[in-house]
């Protein structure tokens, strides 16, 4: 990660999402991995999470350069991940990075996220990740098709929940969501199950203790 804080090559982006509050469309790899989200103490989050409970098959939509994808896949190196992003300027930088840290098991997919969902899947995935386009419209929609390609135990983890208003409306919602019956607020990240044999719970956790005490 501190190698490519300090890369200054620039690129244009192709942002097929609700855009980034804080970066123009031509954006360098020390931008990306500076707003990185899965960086730093929620990319341990993301690790622990994956080493725990050895997910199988992993969906993440939003690639970026793939810091997410490398903490989830050296949370279970057995799993395999399948990381979507629509800029294929910035896919090919997680490429790199993916070469760099010699990691397999990962298949990238350029695509929209709203055509990528209305694709069969290769099985039920045991993990999905959402962190791209930050709006609630999209981010249901994605929610509500990759629902079919879930199962009770299932992880869905959301990026950003307090991004917008927008956003924040939608955690609630999900909160409430009768197809939900465990979630967790970590303040930037939203953890969300199934576990229909579950009675509906609902928990706030500070990302420190759920880093520690946890796992």
């Amino acid at each position: 990660m501190q190698i490519l804080k300090k890369n200054r090559k620039t690129f244009k982006i192709t942002d097929l999402g609700a855009g980034s509050k804080q970066m123009s469309h031509t954006r360098s790899v020390a931008q990306l991995a500076k707003n990185a989200s899965s960086k730093g103490l929620y990319g341990e989050i993301l690790w622990k999470i994956a080493r725990h409970y050895k997910p199988a098959l992993m969906l993440e939509l939003g690639t970026s350069i793939g810091t997410g994808s490398i903490h989830l896949k050296a949370g279970n190196p057995e799993s395999h991940l399948i990381t979507v992003e629509g800029c294929d300027a910035i896919l090919s930088r997680a490429l790199q990075q993916f070469d760099y840290w010699d990691l397999s098991g990962i298949t990238t997919i350029c695509s929209p996220f709203e055509e990528f969902v209305e694709l069969p899947a290769i099985g039920k995935y045991d993990l999905i990740f959402l962190d791209g386009n930050h709006s609630k419209q999209a981010t249901l929609l994605y929610l509500d098709k990759l629902f079919n390609h879930s199962h009770s135990q299932t992880i869905f983890i959301l990026d950003d929940i307090r991004w917008s208003d927008d956003m924040w409306d939608l955690w609630q919602q999900l909160v409430s969501d009768e197809r939900f019956h465990v979630s967790i607020d970590l303040g930037r990240m939203g953890l969300l199950w199934r576990r229909e044999e579950q009675t509906k719970e609902h928990f706030i956790l500070r990302p420190k203790i759920f880093k520690n005490r946890l796992f």
